[in-house]
Parts: structure tokens; sequence; C-alpha cells
């Protein structure tokens, strides 16, 4: 027993069990609140209570689970939409089920074997093996004690050994194995053509009649969405920075702390001229000493100065020590003796050399007096954030807050919910996605909070004006109407003349000379399996390639805006081996959805057979559902 409780820590029991196991219950929902029934208690199953308590924890852990993955907090009413509160307490009442079917089998595990199970738990190891310490940090960011969680492990041991009584040993069989691995690896090649919309010689205009039928049955899609209007004050150090302030002292502070970024290190732009040997490096050195010069060198060698110009650098830009401590003693217009370089040796020519320099105090004044005023003004953007909040909770209006504390009242032209006007033009707004989400999730007269702007800024916000969404008439988007009938009629004229041609292949045409009677050509395709097609072939051509026999053909919808036709040329069966890869990952599926289903059966009917009672109002109380 000891063995198989440590095999299965972290197998599909541990993933059963101790995760999420939403299971079906039949019998819950069938009536709201059964006396006999604890009244602090959530559900039962026999005599197995579900606590207030225990849900609870268990509800709220799974709340800061969802929260982490979709990272933002969950609320309540978001909660109940996805259906969180019942999957909680159905895994719950599974679990209570299965709880008590082992109570009643007497079935139990020794402290001993608890004890070895925890500490061999890979979550609680450290260097050395078992960390105590581990333990007690996890225990304490789940909010359990000790106590509380041995009695958990000695509960789900159990469970795990009734489990492996009911679902252990399932066998998938050959015949179902060697199915599936057909069905996943055959192969199939076809003969196919594209039959672009270029190849339609005529498509005519809508009459009035069709535009406003196609305009009467496709309404919904040019409706005017919402819009909205609001006023805003935006709190930022740049928004309320005030340059004008800044005094001389603070610009001369700044400038000397920040000096290095306003200095220039020394440059020069090195010609190099690299020899195979140091020898003849060492003559043409002697060659400048009588009186050639370094561009004569470099024309002997038919050298451009492309060739030779290692461009203007600092010191540290060169990548070899030596060629920079050689480059940064000439003069400008000196060359130098022989350079044995780390990769070459070389001859030196500094072409130009470009002093160090200090941008004066005068010419960064404005840009520092900008700088000083920003962080000047964010010093005071928290304690002026705290005052708007006072002004807003004491029923200041955002005009009487802009005007008392010098803030600009931004008033926004209407917008719909992607942030764009009415000629389908961006509006400006600031912070836009988050402002606009914000926007349309509140109503007029609402106080919201303000969003953030960075990491010290702020945004007030308040809607103003809604605008209902609209039907439209059609002579509002006539043009948009006529493109839309156009392409709509289009595609039918094309799945049209496909259907006309793959009519002619049924009926013996080979496909090639369809496609050259439309001035087109065909190809075959590799082979391809069901789940591996190819960037020339639709999802609906491999799916039409895999819906009949040998001679099969199809049209279908292409990748873009054509059509493809298609001829099944030739098809491949796998050999059947049960030690191949993708036997082995489809009999580990077919394993774990055959224990699923038999152990969801099997807690289906202790639920139906011991009951199960459910109190709906502590329930509702607990989801915050008795509030909606």
């Amino acid at each position: 027993m000891l063995d198989a409780l440590r095999n299965s820590v972290g197998s599909w029991f541990a993933k059963i069990l101790i995760g999420l196991l939403v299971l079906s219950f039949a019998v819950w929902g069938i009536a709201d609140v059964f006396t006999g029934i604890g009244s602090t208690s959530v559900a039962s199953v026999g005599d197995k209570e579900i606590s207030a308590q225990d849900f609870q924890r268990a509800y709220s852990r799974e709340l800061d689970q969802l929260s982490r993955r979709v990272g933002q907090p969950v609320t309540q009413e978001q909660a109940a939409a996805f259906g969180v509160p019942a999957q909680v307490l159905g895994r719950l009442i599974a679990e209570a089920a299965l709880d008590y079917e082992a109570s009643q089998l007497r079935i139990g595990v020794s402290d001993e074997a608890i004890v070895k199970t925890i500490q061999e738990t890979p979550a609680f190891q450290g260097v050395n093996g078992y960390d105590r310490n581990r333990l007690s940090q996890v225990l304490y960011n789940l909010g359990i004690s000790e106590d509380e969680f041995v009695m958990q492990q000695q509960l789900v041991a159990e469970r795990q050994q009734l489990a492996e009584a009911v679902i252990g040993g399932i066998v998938v069989p050959k015949a179902m194995l060697e199915a599936f691995d057909k069905y996943a690896m055959e192969e199939r090649t076809v003969e196919y053509l594209v039959l672009p919309q270029s190849s339609l010689t005529n498509v005519p205009a809508p009459t009035d009649e069709e535009l406003a039928t196609f305009f009467e049955e496709n309404k919904g899609n040019y409706k005017a969405p919402e819009y909205r209007s609001a006023t805003l004050i935006e709190l930022t150090a740049d928004k309320i920075a005030k340059p004008e302030n800044v005094t001389e002292a603070e610009l001369a502070q700044e400038y000397e702390r920040t000096k290095n970024r306003y200095q220039s290190q020394e440059q020069r732009r090195i010609f190099q001229i690299s020899f195979p040997t140091k020898q003849e490096a060492e003559a043409a050195v002697v060659e400048m000493e009588s009186g050639k010069t370094f561009e004569d060198l470099m024309n002997e060698r038919d050298l451009t100065e492309k060739d030779v110009n290692l461009g203007l650098m600092n010191k540290s830009g060169f990548l070899d020590q030596k060629i920079a401590d050689a480059a940064f003693a000439l003069k400008e217009g000196q060359a130098s003796n022989v350079v044995e370089g780390q990769f070459t040796n070389a001859v030196l020519f500094a072409k130009e050399v470009k002093a160090a320099a200090v941008q004066p105090l005068e010419d960064v004044k404005d840009e520092l007096r900008g700088v000083v005023a920003q962080a000047n003004a964010a010093d005071e953007v928290e304690d002026l954030f705290n005052e708007v909040e006072d002004a807003r909770a004491g029923g200041s209006t955002f005009e009487e807050i802009a005007e008392r504390f010098d803030l600009a009242l931004i008033n926004t032209p209407s917008f719909d919910a992607s942030g764009k006007n009415e000629a389908g033009e961006t509006v400006d707004l600031p912070q836009a996605s988050t402002l606009t989400t914000a926007v349309f999730s509140t109503d007029v007269g609402v106080e919201n909070d303000p969003l953030e702007i960075g990491r010290t800024g702020h945004l007030w916000y308040e809607v103003k004006n809604v605008t209902p969404s609209r039907d439209r008439e059609l002579s509002e988007g006539k043009e948009a109407v006529t493109a839309d009938w156009t392409a709509n009629r289009t595609a039918e004229l094309l799945e049209e003349k496909a259907q006309a041609l793959i009519a002619e292949v049924e009926a013996g045409k080979p496909l090639s000379e369809v496609a050259t009677a439309e001035g087109l050509t065909t190809a075959t395709s590799a082979p391809l399996t069901r789940n591996g097609g190819i960037a020339e072939l639709s999802g609906s051509a491999v799916t039409a390639a895999f819906s009949g026999p040998k001679g099969t053909a199809s049209q279908v919808p292409g990748n873009n805006e054509d059509r493809i036709l298609l001829v099944l040329t030739d098809t491949t069966s796998p050999a059947f081996m049960t030690e191949s890869e993708n036997v082995q990952r489809i009999d580990a599926q077919l394993t774990g959805a055959l224990e699923s289903s038999l152990l969801n059966q099997f807690i289906s009917q202790l639920e139906q057979t011991e009951g199960v009672r459910v109190n709906q109002a502590v329930f509702n109380q607990l989801t915050g559902l008795d509030r909606q």
C-alpha cells in the first residue's frame, strides 16, 4: 500500500483528486435547502458534510489562482459567470462522496505512510532532502495548519486507494489503439488547382433593390456603435511642472550632478593597413621614412579609404588594445610604426582627431530646466493627489477641482469602445486603451476611482454624454454596403464556377485538362496527415482530402478569397507498432480518458445512492449569488 501511495504522488490520481476534479452530480440541483443538514454546512453526501469554512477556503483559493492566471483580480460576479462556484462545490461534493464510501469500507492509511509520503513530496525537498521549513512556508502560503494538511493528506490517500480499486489496471484495447493510430498517421496525396477570383470575367454591379435587400438582411453589421464623451483631469509631473520657477542655483547643481552626460570623449578616425608578416610592415615603414606617404602605400595596394577606414571611435571602441594604444598616441596626420596587434601586423594613420569636449551650462540650460522642473513636480504629485481626492469626497465638481488646483480640464470628443470618433479616426486620449475600457465600464453620474499613469501619475475621469448605438440608414454607408455586396456576390459566383468545374472532373475529365482550359495549372501535394497540412492547402482542403476514397473530387474554400479544386490521388496507411511514439502517446491519453470516465460514473452513482444535499442559501451567501 505504501508503494502505491508513494507512486501515485504526481500521477493521474493526484491530478484527478487533488486538482480540480469537476464531475457531474445528478442529484444536486433537484432541491435547494434540505432539513437535516447543518445550518453552517454548504452541502453533504451521506453523513459527510462540507462546512462553510472548507468551501470558503477552497473557493477563495480558486479565485486567487484564477486571478493569477488572467493577471488581474477576479470578482465574485466574474467568477459566477465562469461557473467557478459550481465547479468548486462539484469538486468538494465529489471528494465528500469518495470520503463517505471510504469510511463505509473502513479504508485507512497508517500515520507512518502519510509522514513518509509528505517527506518524499518534491515540493518539500531542500538541498539535503526533506526540508521542514519548506513545508511550513507552503502551508503558510496556503493558509492552513500542519494538522489540517496531514488530515487532508490522510483523506487524499484513502480516496486514492478507493480510486485504484475502481479504475486501476485499465488497458486500452489494441483494436482501439490501432484505429486511433491509423486515423492520426494516415497520409494522403492530392492533385489540386487554385481557382482565383480573377478567373471571373464579369461581376455585375448591384441593383438598388439588391442592395437594399442585402442591407436589410445584414443591417446589424452596419450599426453605429455607442459613443461616449468624458471629462478628464490628468495629474503627472510633466503636467504640473513649472520650468519658469527653476532657479539658476538649481540649474548649476543639476549640471554638476549630471556633467558626465554632457561630456564627449576624445575620438579618432584611424586608417589601418594590415600586412601578412611583420617584415612586410617594417618595409612599408622604411618606405614612408624615405619619403612615401601613407596614401602612396594605399595606392600601391589598390586600397581605397573605405578599405582602410576604421571609423571615428573613442579608445574603448577598439577591439585590440594594442591598436587602441598606438592609435591614441598619434597626432593628426601622423603615421605609426609597426603595431603588432592581437590579430594582425599593421601600420596606422591618424586621419582625424576630435578632442574631448564638455558642453557648457549655457548650451544645456533649457534641457536642464525641464528636468529639474519635473523632478520638483514629482514631489508635489502625491500631495496634490490627496488634495484632489479630498475635494472629490467633499462634493467638488471636476470644473471646480481643475480651477482650484490649476489643472487642465479635458473635455474629450465622442469616441466608441475602440477609441475612434464617428469619422473612424483614432481620438487622442491619455492612457487610451485603459481609459476607453474604463469609460465604457461606467455610466453618467458615477464617481470612478482614478486610473494610474506610470508610477506616480493619476487620471480622473467621468462620463459626460452617451450616444446609444443605432441602426444606420443605407445612405449613410452605401459605399461600404456596395463593397460588401460585391465581395459576397463574387464569392457566390466563384463557388458556382468551382462546382461546375468539379462536376466535369466527377464526370471523368482529368483535373489537369480543366485547369488548362481555365489557363491555370495543377500541383501535387506532399503527403499530408489530418493534423499536418501544407501551406498551399486550406484547412477545408485537408478535411476534403480525408473525406472519401481514392479518386474523390472536391471543391472547397482556399486560404484567401479563392477556391481549391482537388482530387485524392493516393492514400498510405501506417504500419501499427505498439512501441512507436505516437501509439504510446495515444495509449496514455486514452487510458486517462477511460479512467476519468469510469471514476466519473462511480462518483455519480455514489452521489445518487447516498444523496447529495445542498444548502442553497449558504452557498449563495458565500459566493455572492444572493446579491445578483
